[in-house]
C-alpha cells in the first residue's frame, strides 16, 4: 500500500511523495522537451507546486548549498551594534535558533536577523503561572534599518503581515522587505513574523502530522511530530479531490466537497483531542494573534532598553500638521510602545482586530485591502465577491485597448471579437477537457473546465501581470496548443526528499482552515439543501460564485472551538458599537475593484474607527499593490514618517454610498497591458522626481512578490512571472 512507502519517515530511508513544485526546472532542460508549440526555446516552466513557500523553498536550498562559504566572523549588525551571535554562525532555519521570552537576535539569511520570542499558547495562563503551562514560539525576521548618530534601531519596528490567513510574513519580509523600506524610509526596521500556527511558528496548526510513536518531545517544536508522513497524507488527499471541480460542475459535486471539508474537519478535531487544552488548534484565532503583536512591541521596548537604545528624552510629541492642508488631520502621538504596522487582505483583519483590543496601543497602523469583520465572521463569507465580475469582464476590454501588447488581439479586433475568442476557448474545454502528458513527469493530465476557473479567479488578484499571462495562454490554446496547460497545473511527483533535511516550516499545514474556521462566531453545519440555498444567493451576487463558494465549504462542521477572547464584531443594530478611537487614527486602503476585498468593505470598516482615513485607489486588482500609485506611495509615507491621515470617509446618499462618498483618491500609474516598467532613468530628474520612481519601482518589486502569495482558500499560487510572452520574445 502506499502509505507504506512512509511507515519510516523519521529515519528517512523510504520514498515519499513529494510535490515538484517550488524547485525551478532550468531553462535548457525545458527546452530539450519536443513539445509542439510556438517559443518553446525561452518558454521556462511554471512553480508546479505553487505554494506560497515556493520562493522561500528555493531561497533555502540556496542558502543550505553555499553555507559553507560563509565566513565564521560574519555579524549582522546596525550602526555598530552587533546583534547577539551566541553560537557564531549565520542561521538558515529557525529550529536551530534556541527560543526566548526576551528577543535575543542571531544572524540569519545573510544580512539579516532572527528570533523566536516565546508567549503563551493562552493568556489566561500566563508563562510565569506556571512552567507548565502550553508555550507558542513566534518566529521573527528582521530587516534592519540604517541609523546614524546614537541611534540603533527604530523606536518601533514596522510589523508586517500578507494575509491569508495562512501567509509567511517571515517570508514575505525576507523578500520584500528592503523594497519596502525604500518606501516607508531606509532607516525603518522591518519585522515580518509567522502569526501561531504558520510557518516557523511552533506548534503548527498541522491536522495531518502526529506525534512520532512513543514521543515525549516537547509539542512546541515541530520536530516532535512525524511532518513528512504527514505531508505524504496530505498529498494523496488533495491529489484524490484535484478533479472534484467546483460547487456546479456537476448534479454531485457539492455534496463531494463538503464530504471533504466535513473529513478534514474531523481529522483536525482528531488531531486536537491528541493535545487537548494544550492543543494550539483552539489558540490560532485572530483576537490571539493580535496579543502577540502586542507581546512583540513589548519585547521590542525592553530589548532597545537592553541595549541602551532609549534616550533620557524620548517622549511622545504633539506634531505640527500642515495648517492650510484640509486633505489630513493632526497627528497626536509618537510610536513608542505602539504598533506601527500594515497588514494585507486578512493581514487587515488582523490590525483591525488589534486597534478594538488594544486601542490605547496603536502607533501607525495601515489596512491594506480591507476585510469585512462582520461578513468574515460569519458561517459563509457573503458579499466578499462582489467586486470580482467588475475585474474579469474587463480583460477584453484592456485587451482591446493594449492592442498588440495583448497576446489575443487580432488587427481589427472589436471588444466583442476578443470576448468571443476568449469564451470559445472556454466553451470547448467545458465540453472536451483537456487531456495530455505532463512534459517534465511525464504524468498523465486531465485539465477540465472546473482548473481553468480556479486560475482565473487567481488572476483577479493581480490583473495588471495576470491578464498578460492570461492572453498569451489563451491565444496559444486559440491555436489548438493545449499542452501549454501542462505548464500551469501543479502535480504531485513521487521522489525521495527527506534528504534535503528541509525544515518543517516549509510543508503545507492547515492554518487557513484553522484560523478562517476559529474565527466564525456563529457554526457552521449547514445541509446540503441549505449550502445549495447560499450557493444560489451568491451566484446571484457574481459569476465567481462556484469558487468563491468552494472556498467557503472549508468550515463545515469544523469542531474545534477557539477559546477567549471574542472578537468584538458583531453589526447587529440592537448592540451595535460606538466608533472605536484609537490613541492614533488609523489608515485603511482599498482599490475601486478588488475581487475578494470591495471598497464598500473599505469604507464600511473605516468608519469603525474614530478619524481613520481612507484611500481609494483607483485599480483593480487585490490591495494597493495590485498596481503601482505614485499617490497611494506618497499617503503612505506621509502618515508613516509625517502622522499625516487622510480624511475620514462620507458615505454618499442611500443606494449611492460609493458614488457619492467622499474620501481620498488616488489614480493608478499601470494597468493591464500598460505597466509601469521601473527601473526608469532618473539622470537629470529632480531630486524629488528621482525618489518617485525609486519609491514606484520599489513598490513594483514589491507587487511582484505579493503575488505569488496564494489566495483565499487555494492551495497554491501562480508564478506570473513565468507566464508573459516576454519570455517568449514577443507574439509568435
Amino acid at each position: 500500500m502506499l502509505e507504506e512507502v512512509a511507515m519510516d519517515s523519521q529515519k528517512c530511508q523510504d520514498v515519499y511523495v513529494h510535490e515538484k513544485a517550488g524547485f525551478l526546472v532550468d531553462e535548457t532542460s525545458l527546452a530539450s522537451q519536443e513539445i509542439n508549440r510556438p517559443c518553446k526555446a525561452n518558454m521556462r516552466r511554471l512553480n508546479w507546486r505553487g505554494l506560497e513557500t515556493a520562493a522561500f523553498i528555493v531561497l533555502l536550498i540556496l542558502v543550505w548549498r553555499s553555507f559553507d562559504a560563509i565566513p565564521n566572523q560574519f555579524k549582522a549588525s546596525w550602526n555598530g551594534h552587533t546583534v547577539t551571535n551566541a553560537i557564531n554562525k549565520t542561521h538558515m532555519s529557525f529550529d536551530t535558533i534556541t527560543p526566548s521570552e526576551k528577543l535575543e537576535w542571531v544572524p540569519c539569511f545573510y544580512g539579516m536577523s532572527c528570533a523566536r520570542l516565546t508567549v503563551p499558547m493562552d493568556y489566561n495562563r500566563p508563562l510565569n503561572a506556571s512552567a507548565d503551562n502550553p508555550k507558542v514560539h513566534v518566529a521573527l525576521l528582521l530587516v534592519p534599518g540604517s541609523h546614524s548618530g546614537s541611534r540603533q534601531a527604530s523606536t518601533s519596528p514596522l510589523l508586517l503581515n500578507p494575509g491569508g490567513p495562512g501567509g509567511s510574513g517571515v517570508q514575505f519580509a525576507m523578500l520584500a522587505g528592503p523594497s519596502l523600506q525604500k518606501i516607508v524610509g531606509e532607516e525603518q526596521d522591518i519585522i515580518g513574523f509567522d502569526p501561531r500556527g504558520i510557518g516557523a511558528t511552533t506548534p503548527r496548526a498541522d491536522c495531518f502530522s502526529y506525534p512520532f510513536a512513543g514521543s515525549t518531545g516537547d509539542p512546541s517544536e515541530a520536530s516532535s511530530e512525524d511532518y513528512i508522513r504527514g505531508n505524504f497524507h496530505r498529498t494523496m488527499w488533495q491529489t484524490a479531490g484535484r478533479d472534484v471541480g467546483n460547487v456546479n460542475s456537476s448534479a454531485d459535486t457539492l455534496q463531494k466537497l463538503d464530504t471533504r471539508a466535513r473529513t478534514i474537519a474531523k481529522l483536525c478535531g482528531e488531531k486536537d483531542a491528541v493535545y487537548g487544552n494544550n492543543s494550539i488548534l483552539k489558540y490560532v484565532h485572530t483576537p490571539s494573534v493580535a496579543h502577540d503583536m502586542l507581546s512583540i512591541i513589548d519585547a521590542w521596548d525592553e530589548w532597545r532598553e537592553r541595549i541602551g537604545d532609549i534616550d533620557d528624552d524620548e517622549v511622545d510629541e504633539i506634531m505640527t500638521p500642515q495648517a492650510e492642508d484640509e486633505d489630513h488631520l493632526a497627528t497626536s502621538l509618537a510610536v513608542e510602545g505602539k504598533l506601527v504596522y500594515w497588514g494585507f487582505s486578512y493581514g487587515t483583519l488582523l490590525g483591525a482586530t488589534f486597534a478594538a483590543m488594544f486601542p490605547d496601543r496603536v502607533g501607525r497602523v495601515i489596512l491594506d485591502g480591507v476585510v469585512d469583520a462582520d461578513h468574515y465572521v460569519s458561517p459563509v463569507w457573503r458579499g466578499s465577491i462582489q467586486d470580482a465580475d467588475k475585474i474579469s469582464t474587463s480583460f477584453s476590454y484592456y485587451c482591446h485597448k493594449g492592442r498588440e501588447n495583448c497576446q489575443l488581439y487580432r488587427p481589427g479586433d472589436k471588444v466583442s471579437d476578443i470576448e468571443d475568442r476568449f469564451q470559445a476557448v472556454m466553451n470547448r474545454i467545458k465540453e472536451n477537457p483537456v487531456t495530455l502528458i505532463h512534459p517534465i513527469s511525464k504524468q498523465p493530465v486531465l485539465i477540465t473546465h472546473s482548473h481553468v476557473r480556479l486560475i482565473l479567479f487567481s488572476i483577479l488578484y493581480s490583473p495588471n501581470a495576470g491578464f498578460t499571462a492570461i492572453a498569451w495562454i489563451f491565444d496559444l490554446l486559440s491555436r489548438g496548443y493545449d499542452d501549454i496547460l501542462g505548464q500551469i497545473f501543479p502535480l504531485p511527483e513521487p521522489e525521495p526528499f527527506c534528504a534535503a533535511n528541509l525544515p518543517a516550516e516549509i510543508f503545507p499545514n492547515e492554518a487557513q482552515i484553522a484560523i478562517m474556521c476559529s474565527d466564525k462566531r456563529y457554526p457552521f453545519n449547514d445541509t446540503l439543501p441549505e449550502l445549495q440555498e447560499t450557493f444560489e444567493k451568491m451566484a446571484n451576487e457574481s459569476s465567481w460564485a462556484d469558487v468563491w463558494m468552494t472556498v467557503m465549504l472549508s468550515c463545515d462542521a469544523y469542531p474545534v472551538k477557539a477559546i477567549d477572547p471574542p472578537m468584538r464584531w458583531d453589526d447587529h443594530p440592537s448592540h451595535k458599537a460606538d466608533p472605536i478611537k484609537t490613541a492614533f487614527p488609523v489608515l485603511f486602503i482599498s482599490n475601486t475593484a478588488d475581487p475578494v476585498t470591495p471598497l464598500a468593505a473599505g469604507v464600511k470598516m473605516a468608519r469603525k474607527f474614530v478619524d481613520a482615513g481612507l484611500i481609494e485607489q483607483h485599480s483593480m486588482g487585490h490591495c494597493s499593490l495590485a498596481a503601482v500609485s505614485k499617490c497611494t506611495i506618497a499617503k503612505i509615507r506621509a502618515y508613516l514618517k509625517e502622522g499625516k491621515v487622510p480624511p475620514h470617509p462620507v458615505k454618499g446618499g442611500k443606494g449611492r454610498e460609493l458614488v457619492d462618498g467622499k474620501w481620498t483618491k488616488c489614480d493608478a500609474d499601470e494597468y493591464p497591458f500598460h505597466p509601469f516598467e521601473g527601473n526608469l532613468k532618473t539622470v537629470g530628474l529632480s531630486a524629488e522626481a528621482a525618489m518617485d520612481i525609486e519609491n514606484m519601482t520599489a513598490m513594483k518589486q514589491v507587487q511582484n512578490v505579493f503575488s505569488k502569495i496564494k489566495a483565499w482558500g487555494q492551495e497554491k499560487a501562480l508564478d506570473l512571472d513565468l507566464m508573459t510572452p516576454k519570455h517568449c520574445g514577443g507574439r509568435s
